[in-house]
């Protein structure tokens, strides 16, 4: 059944419109012809349903009623007239309809279904009022007709509007003889206006961004007034409620006398398209420049490889007919030093990659900060002292200071920034100050290294932390460097989370300043019982050396092994300790890691390279950097325990112990 009330079609307008009209035109058919009750009637196969009544004070008292045939056609369930009806039918309409005379009209289709007039108490004996009706019919046709006209024009309205809905593209009209613009509903959404709003082409003007879009637009509209040519453009408006949207107008003219009337066209939000044409145009470069960036990285790479592949064959070639054994042995050294340099920028070159490529990781664990510390710091003494210049350092913290955070790679900083310093100061001093501090409840490492050597200008500052950015203008091979250490540091210090600035004027100076981030480690460490030592077991001699660059640290393990009567030899770098190695056979040696001239772990690959031991003899390490990664490297370098600075007497027994058991074993 056709509701009208009841509608909630896009075409509701239309159709309270044909309801009036309808109602209007039953009314009209029952003053015509005389009588109270009109009524347009659709039927089905079950039921009779009432879709517009002339008047609600007479019957039918209901919407639907049971039809009295469910057969088609209709002439067989509604007979055209109660002349024509059947004793039968007659009942039923008199039951309905409480009347015996009626006239029906035509059948009509109306949104697929049969409607018909029919006009109660209208007699049918009366040829004029059977005229009467037949045209009432033709009226009613010709309201049908017409609403199914305005319905389909309607829909594709509709549609057309869904269309650009979907797609995002609405319509506008400029009429410029009566200055008048016309958006559809779209282009009122893009725009983001409301319903009602009424352009101007001022306003429209507007809307367009301030600077080259709204220019250009008043350019374009402006040339086509004049030639006619359409125009097609990509241009950045903002909206009413100030959001950017890029847009793709198209524009056309009609000309009327050689005169432009008329402005059409449309505009479509291409955002989407825009931004990612915009991303991808963002994407292309970054990736030509880390393509040139890379580039020049294997070109700076390849030039800095040749330095020191050139001092190692060069010297290598000039050993080989060198007879004297003084010149011999310093072109070795020169030899050996360019095999250094080179292993350093390998070294470099892998870290700056790892951290780029996103290959690089931090490996925190818990390390005596003060002993890291003092580890460097030694290592620094004797390169500073070689060149003449005084090394001053601060440590703020006292021994038992532990904290949680990468102390390799903190270590790593501190190290590329006294290596900076050293390599730019030939006379003066140098100093570094290492302090913990709380800032903003989190706790700090702040470290400050001072040089009174060469510094640097404005420009050489703007470019210090970028890879082979070092100063050319040098003549020293020395000064110059490898130009990836700054630059490793910067990365460093930013994936730690810290902070890195630096200060520096020429002839005056340079000092960095660092303040990395990291978390207090509990000062309590796991209690163990004291480890005991046997009157047998003391009673089997034991060959112990003890190996680390700083005096102190000597002095405490002697004065603990002393304890059970056993006097270490010692040793303050790990070359020294390969000679000590070659003359005697050590039972046990205690090998610092981070030493001058040769480090522990290489010393040790030597003495196990050489087997150079006692046939039961070990090496332990003793170190402040304690991560899983520094005790695989001792591992792998042939140590078989790691011992964490400071040491305490305990772990020292423990070692002592060992030793003797093997011993005792294979005596």
């Amino acid at each position: 059944m056709i509701y009208f009330d009841e509608q909630s079609s896009l075409n509701f307008k239309l159709e309270e419109q044909l309801k009036t009209s309808l109602s209007n035109l039953v009314q009209r058919g029952c003053d015509t012809l005389g009588v109270f009750q009109g009524l347009l009637l659709q039927i089905e196969d079950e039921a009779v349903d009432v879709v517009i009544k002339a008047s609600s004070a007479y019957p039918p008292n209901f919407k639907t009623l049971p039809s009295f045939a469910s057969c088609i056609p209709i002439e067989n369930s509604f007979p055209a007239n109660s002349a024509k009806a059947s004793t039968g039918f007659k009942q039923w309409f008199t039951t309905y309809f409480n009347a015996e005379k009626y006239i029906r009209g035509r059948v009509h289709n109306l949104d697929g279904q049969h409607v018909f007039l029919v006009f109660i108490n209208a007699c049918p004996d009366l040829p004029v009022n059977l005229d009467k009706v037949a045209l009432l019919d033709d009226c009613l046709a010709v309201t049908l007709e017409k609403f199914e006209l305005e319905k389909g024009e309607s829909h594709q309205n509709t549609l057309y509007e869904k269309l650009q809905s979907v797609a995002s593209i609405g319509t506008w009209e400029v009429d410029i003889i009566n200055d008048v613009l016309t958006w559809s509903s779209q282009t009122r959404r893009i725009h983001e206006v409301s319903d009602d709003f009424k352009p101007t082409i001022e306003d429209a003007i507007s809307f367009y961004k301030e600077g080259f879009n709204r220019d250009e637009i008043s350019r374009i509209v402006s040339h086509t007034i004049e030639t006619g040519e359409p125009w097609s453009a990509t241009l950045e408006l903002i909206s009413a409620k100030g959001n950017s949207v890029w847009i793709e107008t198209h524009g056309m003219a009609e000309f009327k006398n050689g005169r432009c009337t008329r402005l059409f066209g449309t505009c479509q939000n291409v955002n989407k398209s825009v931004q990612l044409r915009l991303e991808l145009d963002a994407r292309r470069k970054e990736a030509e420049a880390a393509s040139k960036e890379r580039g020049l990285l294997l070109s700076r790479i390849s030039h800095e490889l040749k330095t020191p592949l050139n001092g190692i064959t060069g010297m290598l070639q000039a050993i080989r007919f060198e007879k004297k054994d003084n010149v011999r042995i310093k072109k070795a050294d020169i030899a050996l030093h360019s095999a250094d340099r080179l292993l350093a920028l390998i070294n470099d070159v892998l870290d700056y990659t790892s951290i780029i490529n996103g290959e690089f990781s931090l490996s925190y664990s818990d390390f005596c900060v003060r002993s890291l510390a003092e580890d460097i710091v030694d290592v620094f003494k004797g390169r500073c002292a070689d060149k003449g210049i005084r090394l001053y350092a601060v440590l703020s913290f006292d021994e038992k200071t532990y904290v949680n955070g990468d102390a390799a790679r903190i270590s790593q900083v501190l190290t590329n920034l006294l290596s900076n310093a050293v390599k730019f100061t030939s006379k003066g001093y140098i100093s570094i100050q290492i302090t913990l501090k709380q800032q903003s409840n989190i706790p700090v490492l702040l470290a400050s290294i001072e040089d009174s050597g060469v510094g640097m200008n404005e420009d050489i500052l703007s470019r210090i932390f970028r890879p082979f950015q070092n100063d050319r203008a040098s003549a020293s091979e020395e000064l110059n460097g490898n130009g990836l250490g700054l630059s490793i540091v910067n990365q460093l210090i930013e994936k730690m989370g810290g902070e890195l600035e630096v200060r520096s004027k020429v002839g005056m100076g340079t000092c960095f300043d660092i303040a990395i981030p990291v978390e207090m480690a509990s000062l309590e460490k796991e209690v163990k019982s004291d480890v005991e030592l046997s009157s047998e077991l003391l009673n089997i001699p034991l060959n112990i050396l003890v190996v680390d660059d700083n005096d102190i640290n000597r002095l405490v393990l002697a004065s603990m092994l002393e304890k059970f009567n056993y006097v270490p030899d010692e040793a303050d770098n790990g070359e020294v300790a390969v000679e000590m190695a070659r003359a005697k056979k050590y039972d046990l040696i205690f090998m610092d890691c981070a030493m001058p001239v040769l480090d522990g772990m290489s010393a040790t690959k030597i003495i196990k390279q050489e087997g150079l031991l006692s046939k039961y003899g070990r090496i332990v390490a003793v170190t402040a950097n304690t991560t899983a990664e520094d005790k695989v490297s001792c591992s792998e370098a042939g140590m078989a325990d790691f011992l964490s600075k400071p040491v305490v007497q305990n772990d020292v027994t423990a070692q002592v112990r060992v030793a003797l058991n093997a011993k005792s074993i294979t005596a």
